[in-house]
């Protein structure tokens, strides 16, 4: 299953609404992928392959394309076994942490079973032959602040967001798990590798949410400066 040209017309909708920059990102976990859709070159790690839906390219990745020990942890590419050599990575080759709260650090992140994870699908979501799990967008605090809000207006919740986490858990594990909203203003890894400016933030909607929130956005907030 694809993106409806309806839901495609929305996309582009959110994005002069919202006047963004860059295309909202679609993933999808565990997807077969379809067969106009490439396997990604090489290795590089998971947000760093969100910077290359920005610009445009759609791709499968497999276990062996990701270039991230860390991400390929959280992601469930390592298994519960490997928490030991996550926690030697982050003390003896980044130098992060004490090993106490690195171990703390490390317990306190969801990761997915390796089945969901092994194989991973990214495009645009304007141009996506997927139905995704997660979207993706780029933004500034305003813009964030108005997408998160239409999820709040329909259920009463505040949305929740992190930092000082890697982005990959904050914004595709967590809310793939609980399908709720996130955001993050990062971690000073993912910042740097997918160029975000220090005004941008990243926000994280569950794809089953999208539709109900975009709705929310047209009906309510034509003139919310008013």
């Amino acid at each position: 299953m694809s993106v409806s040209p309806n839901q495609m017309q929305s996309d582009i909708w959110l994005r002069d609404f919202l006047n963004l920059a860059y295309a909202p990102i679609a993933i999808g976990l565990g997807k077969t992928p379809p067969s106009n859709i490439a396997q990604l070159e090489g290795k590089m790690e998971f947000c760093r392959m969100w910077a290359e839906a920005q610009e445009g390219k759609a791709f499968f990745a497999t276990a062996g394309n990701h270039g991230c020990f860390p991400g390929m942890y959280h992601l469930g590419l390592h298994g519960e076994s490997n928490k030991e050599a996550i926690c030697r990575f982050w003390v003896d080759q980044v130098y992060a942490f004490s090993r106490n709260a690195v171990e703390k650090y490390v317990a306190s992140l969801p990761h997915l079973n390796s089945e969901l994870a092994s194989l991973i699908c990214i495009s645009p979501l304007e141009k996506a032959c997927f139905e995704p799990d997660i979207v993706l967008l780029r933004c500034n605090p305003e813009q964030a602040m108005l997408l998160l809000w239409a999820y709040s207006y329909n259920t009463g919740e505040v949305v929740q967001g992190e930092t000082g986490t890697a982005m990959c858990s904050t914004l595709v594990i967590k809310p793939y798990l609980n399908k709720k909203p996130s955001f993050t203003i990062g971690d000073p890894g993912g910042r740097y590798i997918i160029g975000l400016a220090k005004e941008e933030v990243m926000v994280s909607i569950p794809y089953s949410l999208y539709d109900t929130m975009l709705k929310t956005l047209k009906l309510r907030l034509q003139d919310w400066k008013s």
